[in-house]
């Protein structure tokens, strides 16, 4: 089930603002969460302050789901597929022929995303102790999403750790890449801010879409310690 709060498009000021109001629809929309049933799961770099704002505001804990998107040959933004945090490359073939990249150019850049999922792992997890979502409800967050190619790496991911449920949440996406993920079958309900009609990226719903870098996602793993 797909539960929208606007069918019009949302410009959000940056992702502090975009976490805020994706936590009122989840507060809206799910109830009954706590510390010992439920957590919530940031796909970085992006995906960490949306998802800070929300686990801080429920008293849940945060923790990480390092995908890396596989961009296309001529437009990196473009994902065509992803490498899950345990290796497992995804590729998807009619968006790979529709973007003209090379077998060639998607090899290597498997490689290296692999190699790049690796680093953010040992980076952002070296002192964090991993959490169980054994039988947990597992809330998925990012800053939006496109083609859906890291969210659907990170809920297989997910799905292999054997939890209660798992809630793909978003401030905004098109509708497309949400009915292909419900479709899917593999996440429980899909909560998404602001579902614009014509969808050209993510950024564009955004005021202030600037890099997040290593040491802001560090610092925000910390502060949700405490």
């Amino acid at each position: 089930m797909i539960k929208v709060a606007s069918k019009d498009p949302i410009v959000f000021k940056n992702r502090k603002d975009a976490g805020k109001q994706l936590l009122n629809l989840i507060k809206q929309e799910v109830k009954g969460l706590n510390k010992e049933n439920a957590v919530i799961v940031a796909l970085p770099r992006g995906g960490v302050p949306v998802a800070y704002e929300i686990s801080s505001a429920l008293g849940l804990p945060l923790d990480l789901s390092i995908p890396r998107k596989i961009g296309a040959q001529n437009n990196p933004e473009y994902a065509i597929g992803a490498v899950s945090e345990h290796g497992e490359a995804f590729i998807n073939n009619e968006l790979l022929a529709y973007s003209h990249s090379s077998r060639e150019y998607v090899k290597n850049e498997i490689e290296k995303q692999r190699l790049e999922s690796q680093r953010r792992q040992q980076v952002y997890k070296k002192n964090r102790k991993p959490i169980d979502y054994k039988e947990k409800t597992v809330i998925i967050v990012d800053d939006g999403m496109a083609t859906g190619s890291t969210a659907k790496s990170s809920i297989n991911s997910v799905i292999q750790a054997k939890p209660n449920r798992i809630i793909l949440a978003l401030p905004t996406a098109p509708n497309d890449s949400l009915e292909e993920i419900k479709n899917s079958g593999k996440v429980d309900e899909i909560l998404c801010v602001s579902i614009p009609r014509i969808f050209n990226a993510v950024g564009c719903f955004y005021e202030i879409f600037d890099q997040t870098d290593d040491s802001e996602v560090i610092e925000l793993l910390e502060k949700s310690l405490n």
